[in-house]
């Protein structure tokens, strides 16, 4: 089996399109047990915006990010050099294999990573290898299952029977965010506790970006193509769940909502 990241092709980029997530929104159960003097590592860092705030948290100590795409880190480069952030480099790196020393950081922080990877307790277990002694591991996923709408649609739900199938013929777990109390225990942590949160998007703005960059990655990226290849939907079936999301990201009263498991545990 894999064990690399896996992304579905254009993840990376709606992550971007979506609200652009800050760590105010996506590591609000971390922030109050940040210090200004820790270090902290973020793992799959993507376009740096979450890095950012952490990085504003800790303005006596460094955040380093890591990501496997080159052009990513590229992007999360320039975003933090216009914020005239000093105290946050970023490293091409794979989870799997963290170049870093045993205790080098007090904090080890990934948000929507555990779901696109085929060894997620590996990767736990890497992040608490260069964790010191009384660091915290934090963790952020969704689960898929949980994605529902108003007004319901036929092509939305198919939809996400069709990602959670998809995802899972790969290797991932795309309801990651239930799992992760148990991924922690099987990478060795002791102290866990378990929160979650829920994701609303019930704005004109969000509703057209996260519609829109569904329906393009249902006809253009590889998780469309692989729902064709691996059986799962036809062309016309992904034509169809793409006009779906088209349709309901123009509902003026159009709701969408998931849950997000969190875990911090301490090593």
């Amino acid at each position: 089996m894999r064990r690399d990241v896996y992304t579905h092709g254009h993840q990376r980029s709606v992550v971007g399109q979506h609200a652009r997530r800050t760590a105010e929104t996506c590591a609000q159960f971390l922030l109050p047990r940040l210090q200004a003097s820790m270090r902290v590592l973020d793992v799959g860092c993507g376009p740096g915006t979450i890095t950012a705030g952490l990085a504003n948290r800790v303005p006596d100590g460094k955040v380093i990010g890591v990501d496997v795409s080159s052009e990513v880190l590229a992007g999360a480069r320039d975003h933090c050099a216009a914020a005239a952030l000093s105290n946050v480099t970023f490293e091409e790196a794979s989870v799997y294999g963290l170049r870093f020393d045993e205790a080098t950081f007090d904090v080890a922080y990934a948000h929507q990573v555990l779901q696109h990877l085929a060894d997620p307790v590996a990767a736990l277990a890497e992040m608490r290898r260069v964790l010191r002694p009384g660091g915290l591991v934090a963790v952020r996923d969704g689960d898929y299952y949980t994605m529902c709408c108003s007004p319901e649609s036929e092509a939305i739900d198919r939809w996400r029977d069709v990602y959670r199938k998809v995802s899972r013929h790969n290797g991932a777990e795309p309801d990651a965010g239930r799992y992760l109390l148990k991924w922690l225990g099987d990478a060795g942590f002791g102290s866990i506790e378990m929160t979650a949160s829920c994701g609303v998007l019930a704005d004109e703005e969000s509703r057209r970006n996260w519609g829109e960059s569904w329906a393009e990655r249902c006809l253009s990226s590889s998780f469309g193509q692989q729902a064709v290849e691996y059986g799962y939907a036809t062309a016309s079936e992904m034509e169809s769940i793409a006009e779906g999301w088209r349709s309901w990201s123009r509902e003026p009263e159009g709701y969408f909502h998931f849950i997000h498991g969190e875990g911090i545990a301490v090593k």
